[in-house]
């Protein structure tokens, strides 16, 4: 396995999904509590990261295993069969991972409580049920919610939490909810997005995401209403005083988002335009630091 296809194995691209709450929640902790610690801040990054670069190891394990076509498996969508990666490669990348958010994970709960350990249990037990159980979410209706909730309003929450420690009440989770929503939106989009792109092969394997349920016609159009409803939550954000004015700055970047998503409905081939999904969250993710960031000095 070459360094390259690793980072293929581990789904490298993907980490903006990760990067997306990182950034929001830090600058929302600056500038809602005008605290930031950075050891704990870059920490947490690095064990969010392994996180989902294990879960992504973990699904493609999985999906190896389970998968009852020798052309499925040697395809160009399952890395696994193409690079050729060896049991010892796979499961010692996915070891690996897991030992580091082990023991970043616990080191943070040290020094910033025990809110941080709970949500890293609810972490771990839908990044586990995502792929690793008889039935995983990633076969099932439910696989965008889940990664864009877990990945999207729990990092952003606890991003924000280990700069405040010990700070923790439901004023926060509230909040987070809105703060984040545009951010756990673009994330469910990128799953949506690849299962749109895997939409003939997970039908032949018997994956029932939520595109098999709705139709890919109907999930096309989905596609574009999700970014659409993540704008309005952050208009609903600055209405309620959860993000400053300034944050409304990420409108702007609805041409550009908008102009993706027309081009992956007109093609939504995993190869070339899933990357559409991606781009938009990291366009999407741009925009509203650019306005949490003009927020701390307006």
């Amino acid at each position: 396995m070459t360094f390259k296809q690793w980072l293929k194995f581990i789904e490298i691209q993907s980490l903006v999904a990760s990067a997306l709450p990182l950034i929001l929640g830090n600058l929302y902790a600056v500038k809602t509590y005008h605290l930031i610690h950075p050891t704990y801040a870059i920490v947490f990054a690095l064990v969010a990261f392994a996180l989902q670069m294990a879960v992504n190891v973990w699904n493609n394990l999985s999906d190896f295993q389970r998968a009852t076509s020798d052309d499925w498996k040697n395809g160009v969508n399952n890395i696994i069969g193409e690079a050729g990666i060896t049991p010892v490669q796979g499961w010692g990348t996915l070891f690996g991972l897991v030992a580091f958010v082990a023991i970043g994970g616990i080191w943070l709960v040290t020094v910033t409580g025990l809110p941080l350990l709970f949500m890293g249990i609810i972490g771990f037990v839908i990044a586990y049920w995502y792929a690793g159980t008889p039935v995983p979410l990633s076969r099932t209706p439910f696989g965008e919610l889940a990664s864009g909730l877990t990945m999207g309003y729990l990092i952003f929450l606890a991003a924000t939490y280990v700069n405040i420690a010990p700070t923790f009440n439901f004023t926060l989770l509230w909040h987070a909810i809105f703060a984040s929503a545009v951010a756990w939106f673009a994330i469910g989009n990128i799953m949506l997005a690849n299962n749109l792109g895997d939409f003939e092969e997970d039908v032949a394997e018997g994956r029932h995401t939520l595109a098999f349920y709705l139709g890919k016609a109907t999930t096309l159009k989905l596609f574009g209403w999700i970014y659409d409803a993540g704008y309005v939550m952050v208009i609903i954000s600055v209405l309620l005083g959860i993000l400053p004015w300034t944050a409304l700055i990420a409108i702007l970047s609805y041409p550009i988002v908008h102009r993706n998503v027309r081009k992956f409905q007109a093609n939504p081939a995993k190869n070339p335009n899933f990357i559409l999904a991606i781009k938009n969250a990291v366009v999407i993710s741009i925009f509203l630091a650019l306005g949490l960031g003009l927020g701390l000095i307006f």
